[in-house]
C-alpha cells in the first residue's frame, strides 16, 4: 500500500503522540487518504486538535471524581449505588470496568454495588443510599435525560443521585442543569463546539473551510435529515445533534464527534471507530497481516523464533513438526502492538478479546521469559521482537524480488542453431 500524502515522518510521530498513539502512523495514513490533496492540510489541522482519553487518564479521571464525592472514603452504614448508563457493551459498562481498577473501588468495595439495571435493586432499611450515574461522554445531554426520567420511580430511595463522566459537551451539561445533585466532570474536559465562533480550536472566523470540510463528508457519513423550520438538513453530518465534538476515547469514539473520525463506509476508513463491525473488520485485517509474518518467521526465522512461536510440536516418525497456537499467536501479537505505542485496551480492541484474557496472555508470556509480570518486554523479549523485525524485512524483500522476476515478461530472442539441417 502506498500513500501520496505530503506528511514527513516527524510530522506523523507528533500526529501520534498527540493522539496519545491510541492510533499508529499508518492509521493516521490510512485516514489523511480519505481526502483530495488540497485538503490534507484541513485534515491534519482537525487531526491536531482531536482530544483523545487514553485507559490511564480514564482511570485517574474516575478515582478523583468519587474521592471528590466521597473524601473520607464511604462512611459506615452508607451504600453507594454504581448505574452505568445505556445498555450493556455500550461506553457506560466499559467505563465500569475501568472504575473497578482504582484506589478507590478497591478501597471501598464492600459499600459499592455495581448495577446495571435499578429494577432488582433491593434496599436495607438500615442504611443509606446514594446513586452514581456512570458514563464516559455527555454529548448533547439526551440520552443521560432520558435514562434518567425512565429510572425516576427509583430517585425517592435515594439520598443524593451524582453523575460522573470524563469528558462532555458543554451545551449537553447544561441541559442537565437541575437533574443531578452534582454533575462531576473535570472543567477543562468540557468542551464547546469545534466549529463554535467563540471557541479554541481554529481561532475566530477561521472555523469556516474546517467545517466545510467535515460537513462535505458528513453529510455523506451520517445522511440522517430533519426537518428544521421549512427545510430539511443533515443534522448529525458534524455529530449527532449537531454536537460538534472532537473527542475520543481509546477504545472508540462517541456519535457526538464529527463523523468524519468515526463512521465507515466502502469509500471512507475511520480513524478511531465506533461500531463494533468495523473493529471486527480492523481485527480481520490485521490478524491476516501479522498470519503472513509468522509464516515468513516459521520457514526463515531463528531458533529462538521458532521456540517461542511454534511451540505445537508433533514427531511423524524420526520427523518433528511445529505450528503455531492461538496462545503464540496472540503473544507475538501483543509483542508486535505493543512495540508499535498501543496501549493494552487498543490491542484488546485490535485483536478482538477481552481484558481478562489479555491479562492471561501476559502471564502466558511471562512464564515464557518474554513479559514482566506488569505487561512490560523483558529483554528476551525485546530480543524476540528484534530479530523477528529483522527476519520479515529482510525476507519480505527476497520475496518480492522472487514475486517479481517470477512473473515478469521477459523478452527473448531465440536464434536456432540449425534451419532446415543447415547449421
Amino acid at each position: 500500500m502506498t500513500f501520496n500524502i505530503n506528511i514527513d515522518n516527524t510530522e506523523l510521530e507528533i500526529l501520534s503522540r498527540r493522539l496519545k498513539h491510541a492510533v499508529g502512523p499508518i492509521d493516521i495514513l490510512k485516514w489523511l487518504g480519505n481526502f483530495e490533496k488540497d485538503e490534507i492540510d484541513l485534515a491534519k489541522d482537525i487531526l491536531a486538535n482531536l482530544t483523545v482519553y487514553t485507559t490511564y487518564e480514564i482511570e485517574e479521571i474516575l478515582n478523583d471524581a468519587f474521592s471528590n464525592l466521597f473524601p473520607q472514603n464511604i462512611p459506615p452504614g452508607h451504600q453507594v449505588i454504581v448505574n452505568y448508563v445505556g445498555e450493556f457493551g455500550k461506553s457506560g459498562s466499559m467505563i465500569t470496568y475501568f472504575f473497578q481498577k482504582t484506589s478507590f473501588y478497591k478501597n471501598n468495595a464492600r459499600s459499592l454495588k455495581l448495577i446495571s439495571s435499578l429494577e432488582d435493586l433491593s434496599y436495607d432499611v438500615s442504611s443509606i443510599y446514594s446513586l452514581v450515574m456512570l458514563d464516559d461522554f455527555i454529548g448533547s445531554g439526551d440520552s443521560v435525560q432520558d435514562y434518567y426520567n425512565a429510572s425516576l420511580q427509583h430517585m425517592t430511595s435515594f439520598s443524593a443521585v451524582y453523575f460522573v463522566g470524563i469528558a462532555g459537551m458543554y451545551n449537553g451539561i447544561r441541559k442537565l442543569d437541575g437533574i443531578f445533585t452534582r454533575i462531576v466532570i473535570p472543567f477543562s474536559n468540557i468542551f464547546k463546539k469545534a466549529f463554535s465562533p467563540d471557541a479554541s480550536y481554529f481561532g475566530y472566523r477561521k472555523h469556516v473551510p474546517y467545517r466545510d470540510l467535515a460537513f462535505k463528508y458528513g453529510k455523506t457519513l451520517s445522511p440522517k435529515k430533519a426537518r428544521v423550520g421549512k427545510t430539511k438538513k443533515f443534522v448529525n453530518a458534524l455529530g449527532y445533534e449537531n454536537s460538534q465534538a472532537l473527542v475520543a476515547f481509546a477504545y472508540g469514539s462517541p456519535n457526538n464527534t464529527l463523523p468524519i473520525i468515526w463512521a465507515s463506509s466502502e469509500k471512507w476508513i475511520p480513524l478511531i471507530p465506533r461500531f463494533s463491525p468495523d473493529k471486527i473488520n480492523t481485527s480481520r485485517e490485521l490478524r491476516k497481516k501479522i498470519s503472513h509474518e509468522l509464516s515468513i518467521l516459521k520457514a526463515y526465522g531463528a531458533q529462538n523464533l521458532q521456540d517461542s512461536f511454534f511451540s505445537f510440536k508433533i514427531k511423524k516418525g524420526k520427523k518433528e513438526f511445529s505450528s503455531v497456537t492461538s496462545t503464540d499467536f496472540t503473544i507475538y501479537s501483543i509483542i508486535r502492538l505493543s512495540r508499535q505505542g498501543f496501549l493494552p485496551v487498543n490491542i484488546c480492541h485490535k485483536l478482538g478479546i477481552l481484558q481478562k484474557d489479555y491479562d492471561q496472555y501476559i502471564l502466558d508470556g511471562h512464564a515464557k521469559g518474554i513479559f514482566e509480570t506488569s505487561g512490560e518486554l523483558t529483554l528476551f523479549g525485546l530480543k524476540l521482537y528484534q530479530d523477528a523485525k529483522k527476519c520479515i524485512e529482510h525476507n519480505k524483500k527476497i520475496l518480492l524480488l522472487e514475486d517479481i522476476n517470477t512473473f515478469e515478461v521477459r523478452n527473448i530472442n531465440y536464434i536456432p542453431k540449425k534451419f532446415n539441417g543447415r547449421s
